[in-house]
């Protein structure tokens, strides 16, 4: 009897599972058919999966050099049996864990021998063009920061506002986030939320009624910016760039206009109707947050699920809280006693 590829024996999966662990799919079938049979010589293995004997006779060495299966090589082919999966895989899983935890421990050093040679030979920018592409580049250069990473963030967006895995993924290694919003980014349906989930895993994020361009900067080596003309509705391309002297520039602008920004607070819980400077809560920071940033009273209302109406008396409310008679009074209010 012959087996082939498309054959499965029971416990088989239709897709390689094993690849992971430095297994071909020949190598895997191999391994799953003495996992089913309990054992097999060399030769009618080799008839079973219809493979040449020496490409079955190397499979079973590999796997028995990686402790998956045992047994002996004999004259005749010799007899092996698949080792049982709790013990095997998970001991050649531990293995491939800490061999990568060693090569995890090397990224700094790795990073600095890349870097001198960006510095010194690659080229200052690189032009990034299609969305696929920027989302790709998006992704790798977050993934290269170890310390801190710097955004402006600003319509349009070379792709549907959506959120960003990598970031939270970063954020959870420990990585500093900190990002400046404009205004138009905070009315967009959905903004409120999908920032929400950021700030609680750890960003730091302000609001500005207008940035003077859109990038990302990661460890302050290495910087995103986008590239559009006025007339565009999307990004059409990015430009990837190395030269420390543009990427310490591109810093320098971003803390000067953190510095001036308003901090960006976006809560869940509601404050209580008291008439007291104590009970500004959660909603009412995020009232001023938005006001603050410039948002309309028909986007703020919008934004935090409330009627315009509703919008007005809660602003009142704080107005009346804190004794100013103009909205201007009550950000200046606000900042100067620490509520944002």
């Amino acid at each position: 009897m012959q087996v082939n590829a498309m054959d499965q024996w029971p416990g088989q999966e239709a897709e390689p599972v094993l690849a992971p662990l430095g297994l071909s799919p020949t190598q895997e079938r191999i391994y799953l058919t003495l996992l089913a049979l309990g054992g097999e010589h060399t030769e009618r293995l080799a008839d079973l999966l219809d493979l040449p004997a020496q490409t079955a006779a190397a499979g079973l060495a590999h796997l028995a050099a990686l402790g998956l299966v045992a047994g002996q090589d004999t004259a005749t082919g010799g007899r092996y049996a698949a080792v049982a999966p709790d013990v095997a895989v998970a001991a050649v899983v531990m293995q491939r864990q800490a061999a990568l935890l060693k090569v995890q421990s090397r990224i700094d050093a790795l990073m600095h021998t890349y870097r001198s040679r960006a510095d010194g030979a690659g080229p200052p920018a690189e032009l990034i063009r299609s969305p696929d592409e920027i989302r790709e580049c998006f992704v790798r250069l977050q993934r290269t920061a170890r310390r801190e990473v710097l955004a402006f963030t600003r319509l349009p967006f070379a792709l549907a506002l959506e959120s960003n895995d990598t970031e939270l993924e970063m954020l959870a290694h420990g990585v500093q986030y900190r990002a400046v919003y404009e205004r138009a980014v905070l009315a967009q349906p959905g903004a409120r939320e999908q920032l929400r989930g950021y700030l609680n895993a750890g960003e730091q994020a302000r609001a500005a009624t207008v940035l003077p361009g859109k990038f990302v900067i990661a460890d302050r080596h290495l910087a995103m910016i986008t590239v559009r003309s006025d007339q565009q509705e999307s990004v059409s391309s990015c430009l990837l760039i190395r030269t420390a002297g543009l990427v310490e520039a591109l810093a320098a602008l971003f803390e000067q206009v953190w510095d001036r920004s308003v901090p960006l607070q976006l809560h869940d819980e509601t404050a209580p109707e008291d008439d007291t400077l104590a009970t500004v809560g959660g909603d009412d920071l995020e009232l001023l947050t938005l006001m603050l940033a410039g948002l309309p009273d028909k986007a703020l209302a919008s934004q935090l699920g409330l009627s315009v109406r509703t919008v007005h008396r809660r602003i009142r409310r704080l107005m009346s809280l804190t004794g100013c008679t103009t909205r201007m009074q009550l950000g200046w209010y606000a900042a100067r006693a620490g509520l944002l």
